[in-house]
Parts: structure tokens; C-alpha cells; sequence
């Protein structure tokens, strides 16, 4: 290899390093944040809200340190969260009490995944592990990638997408392989997660290369794929258009955000693109009946019609607060900060409506809901519950 070629690739491997765990660092040059001399955007603060949705915590946990990658599992009765260094624990989300507690070895790279009888967790030896519905640890496999995106498990099936874009399917209870696909990935990867989401019989994975690609789900046979955004731009990071988080569904629709570029909807039988819109974020989107609603890289709330993606309001009320996903339930969407408040907006218009407060660490993942119970969990671990008064 000559001086020139170890140079870039060189460079090329530094660039990588840092977009590891830095999932906002392309949106934050775009801002100019990184600008020679300037300083990063100071959050706008938040104002006294008049409450009319008031929530009330019903309890809380402490799991360890949670990645802001990580995702809250959600049951019919239950939520599943785990933490980095290897807890994985399944919280009835009325009572808070622990239905079981379990701790894999070495710690843990992407969860949770569960369908109330198995869950799957991915372990920081790149390994898949399966646990059964008393928290038994029943198999392990070593893939041969890194993982971030949380498996997803349906049906005693458990799907993993490897960082390299490579996708596996096990058998649950045994850990048989059932397929697998190969797909292209793209030549940088931000290594923060993407998602699956699943409408009856069809798998539907968000890739690097800003597309949805749709399988069929007993034996990974391609189905369609629908393209959200395309790669542009002169430098690496500014050609990143991957599909970040998991995508949105809602009857027939899915919907999701490209990294840095573009939010859209699909129709989730024929894989046709409804619409699409230029947003410069990296969370993934909400959806409710009439409104899809994402977190932009400033801060911004933005919704939009569900039906043709036309803007319906914008909040900026919350500006550089690095805001998590957001999650719509009932009439409002919540929305984590850095610092540990979940705000609530009026679906209507974006105005705030209500606020609550958790340990004062950031709300990295999105916020979840079961029944009338909404959990969110922070970084440091806390994991809150709160239900409307």
C-alpha cells in the first residue's frame, strides 16, 4: 500500500471512529456547530407551562446505564427494557412490579426485542440471546458482525441486523437458523440503529442506503423496496441517508426518517413511496391517525399529514435540546430533552401542554406507551412511569 493510500484509508478510519457513537455529528456540521471558532447552539431554556394535561408518575426503576440506540420493548401488559452492562428485566407496566430479571454475560450491544414469550437481546460479542418467557437464558449465536438495531421477535422468530446490513432469522425457543439475506451496505455506515417493524406476514427493515426493503417473513424472500432518499452531497458524511430507527406503522402505512435528509410514508402492501418531505434530523418519526410527527436536529417539532405529508405545525420551543423520538398517544406528543423533562404538545396546533420531570439525565430512547401507561427510560438507567391525572 503506498504513503497516499494509508493516508486516506487512514482517514477513513478515523472518520468511522467518530461517527460510532455520535449519531447527531452530520446534522450538528450542518448546523455549523462545528464551525472553526463558533460554539455549539445553546439550548433554548424551557418556559413555565400552563398544565392543562397533567400526568402523574406511578413508579420507577433504576437498570444501569442505557445507550440512546437501546429500545423499550412493549407487551400487551408489560414493557421489557435493558441496560448496557447486561440487565434485562420485564416490568408489568401497571404495577411496576418485575416479572423476571436476568443478566447476560459481558453486556449487552442492542436490545430488546420480545413478543411476550421470547425476547432477544444482542450481546457485546456480537452474539444473539435468546430468553425465554421466565427470563431463562435458553441459546446463544456469535454472528460474525456488530449489532446496534434491537432485534425484533414476532412469533417465536427472532430478526437481526447486523451493522454490515446482513439479516438473520432464528428459531426462538432453539436457536435454529431459519434465513438470512445479504444486502448492500452502504461505503460509511453511522453506527446508531435502524429498526424492522412487521404487518402480518411481512418484515420491513430500514437500511443504510435510505430505502425500506420488505420480506416475507417465514423465509426472508424479498418483497419490495421503497427508496425514501437518495445519497448527495460531496463529502461521506454528507451522503449518509440511512433509514434511522424504527419505522412507524400504522394500518396500512409505514413511515420513517433518512438520516439527515428526508421523512416519508409507504404503503406497507406494494411498497409504493406516498410521500415524501426534506428534514434534517436523525430520530425516528411518530404517527398517529392524522399526523406523523418527528424531532428535527435543532430541536424543532414538526408535524405532518399523514396523508400526503403536507407540514401541519412546527414547535421551537425546544430548540438544541437534543429531543428524543416522539410518541403520540391520544391527543398529544411526548417528546424527551438532555435533560430529563418530557414535554407534551397538542396534536392540534404544537403547543405545549403538559411537562414532567425524570432524573435529569437525557431521554435518549423514545417513549413508549401500554394501556394508559407511558414509559420512558434515561441514560443513567431511571425507568419512569407516568399515567394523565
Amino acid at each position: 500500500m503506498s504513503a497516499r493510500d494509508r493516508s486516506i484509508s487512514l482517514r477513513a478510519d478515523a472518520v468511522r471512529r467518530a461517527l460510532r457513537f455520535l449519531p447527531a455529528l452530520a446534522a450538528a456540521l450542518q448546523l455549523g456547530a462545528c464551525a472553526s471558532g463558533s460554539k455549539p447552539p445553546e439550548p433554548m431554556p424551557l418556559t413555565p407551562v400552563v398544565n392543562i394535561l397533567t400526568v402523574k408518575q406511578t413508579w420507577s426503576h433504576q437498570i444501569g446505564p442505557v445507550p440512546a440506540w437501546f429500545r423499550t420493548a412493549t407487551l400487551p401488559d408489560a414493557v421489557v427494557v435493558a441496560s448496557a452492562d447486561g440487565t434485562v428485566q420485564r416490568i408489568d407496566a401497571r404495577t411496576g412490579s418485575t416479572a423476571w430479571s436476568v443478566r447476560v454475560a459481558g453486556g449487552i450491544s442492542a436490545a430488546a426485542g420480545s413478543d411476550g414469550t421470547f425476547t432477544a437481546v444482542v450481546d457485546k460479542g456480537n452474539g444473539v440471546v435468546s430468553i425465554g418467557p421466565s427470563g431463562q437464558l435458553l441459546w446463544r449465536y456469535q454472528l460474525p458482525t456488530s449489532v446496534l438495531t434491537p432485534p425484533t421477535v414476532v412469533g417465536g422468530r427472532i430478526v437481526v441486523q447486523g451493522a454490515d446490513q446482513r439479516l438473520w432469522a432464528f428459531d426462538a425457543a432453539d436457536g435454529k437458523l431459519l434465513w438470512r439475506a445479504d444486502n448492500r451496505a452502504a461505503s460509511l455506515l453511522v453506527q446508531q440503529s435502524g429498526g424492522m417493524a412487521v404487518r402480518g406476514d411481512t418484515l420491513m427493515v430500514g437500511t443504510a442506503l435510505g430505502r425500506i426493503d420488505a420480506y416475507n417473513l417465514a423465509d426472508g424472500l424479498p418483497r419490495w423496496q421503497a427508496t425514501l432518499a437518495r445519497s448527495r452531497g460531496v463529502t461521506e458524511v454528507e451522503r449518509v441517508v440511512g433509514i434511522t430507527g424504527e419505522p412507524a406503522l400504522l394500518g396500512s402505512m409505514v413511515c420513517a426518517r433518512a438520516y439527515q435528509s428526508a421523512v416519508g410514508c409507504v404503503d406497507a402492501d406494494t411498497g409504493r413511496v406516498l410521500w415524501t418531505r426534506e428534514a434534517d434530523g436523525y430520530t425516528a418519526v411518530g404517527m398517529g391517525d392524522q399526523e406523523v410527527v418527528g424531532t428535527q436536529a435543532d430541536g424543532e417539532v414538526q408535524a405532518y399529514s399523514a396523508t400526503d405529508g403536507v407540514p401541519l405545525w412546527t414547535n421551537s420551543q425546544m430548540k438544541y435540546r437534543n429531543l428524543s423520538a416522539p410518541l403520540l398517544v391520544g391527543r398529544t406528543v411526548a417528546v424527551g430533552d438532555y435533560r430529563g423533562y418530557v414535554s407534551f404538545l397538542s396534536t392540534k396546533d404544537g403547543s405545549i401542554v403538559g411537562r414532567a420531570s425524570t432524573d435529569g439525565s437525557a431521554i435518549a430512547t423514545a417513549p413508549v406507551v401500554v394501556g394508559k401507561t407511558m414509559v420512558v427510560v434515561t441514560v443513567k438507567g431511571g425507568v419512569f412511569a407516568f399515567v394523565p391525572d
